[in-house]
């Protein structure tokens, strides 16, 4: 099955004995949090999920903007979310996935194995004329889900991600202009990992929000030469769009990348870290 969902798919499920666990993940770079945004609006038995707040773990010298969080908190929040073995997750935000992807990737480390994007997020929803709640929405029922000893998706290090051009691909999901060190907004320099590839995420969509079909998606990874065989990594700046790209490889039939969690903010803090600049790897 598709990682994508319609929301024709969500609304027959949402009233069903199964009900799927919806997570609203609405967040914007410039503001506080979306939880405003989902008071006024969103979609049945949804819980909103704080970017910030939830999905980020501990800041320690040198591990980036945004770490991932722990195995202890991603534990606390799927029992907190409902969450049990069986459980279908449909994740959606309010731009095209790119915030919702780090849950999605975070579920998915933890072992929840069905975990979907809700294609076109809410815009997508509404467009279809589909319900909407006001309010602070459900309480969910506490889950017993068990985080997997191990990750179940792959990462690599700081110290990995240096060599990796040497054997693999590595792709750098940011804007071209953040790549290639004209802009950046968040960390403290400009430009791009030695050998890195720009491949930015707002790519990975149309203008109606929703993941590119896959002929497309397959034909702009091959375009980077990336085929079933390769080793893939990615990167941003502190994770979202990175798991986004990630996600998206697996539309086009091609999963299995690695994550470089640190990304971007976290391999500039070190001066002795080299930077290139420039459209070129």
């Amino acid at each position: 099955m598709s990682i994508l969902v319609n929301p024709q798919w969500l609304k027959a499920r949402i009233s069903s004995n199964h009900a799927p666990v919806i997570l609203d993940v609405r967040w914007y770079r410039d503001q506080v949090g979306g939880y405003d945004h989902y008071l006024e609006h969103h979609i049945p038995n949804a819980i909103y999920v704080d970017l910030e707040q939830d999905l980020t773990g501990v800041h320690n010298p040198g591990n980036g903007r945004r770490p991932f969080p722990s195995k202890k908190k991603v534990q606390k929040l799927t029992r907190k979310w409902g969450i049990d073995k069986k459980s279908y997750v449909v994740v959606y935000d309010s731009v095209a996935g790119t915030s919702a992807a780090r849950a999605w990737w975070i579920l998915r480390n933890a072992g929840v194995e069905n975990v979907f994007f809700l294609d076109g997020g809410l815009q997508r929803w509404e467009h279809a004329g589909m319900p909407t709640l006001t309010g602070p929405g459900i309480i969910p029922l506490r889950g017993n889900f068990e985080v997997s000893d191990t990750p179940c998706m792959p990462t690599i290090s700081v110290d990995e991600v240096k060599s990796w051009p040497q054997h693999g691909i590595l792709l750098d999901a940011r804007s071209e202009r953040r790549y290639q060190g004209h802009f950046e907004y968040n960390d403290a320099r400009l430009g791009h990992i030695p050998g890195a590839h720009n491949l930015p995420t707002y790519g990975n969509f149309g203008p109606d929000q929703k993941f590119l079909d896959f002929e497309s998606l397959l034909d702009r990874f091959e375009g980077l030469g990336i085929t079933s065989g390769s080793e893939v990594a990615v990167y941003c700046g502190s994770g979202n769009l990175a798991t986004h790209t990630i996600a998206a490889l697996e539309v086009a039939g091609l999963p299995g990348a690695s994550l470089y969690e640190g990304g971007w903010s976290q391999w500039c803090l070190d001066p002795e870290r080299p930077a290139s600049r420039g459209f070129r790897p």
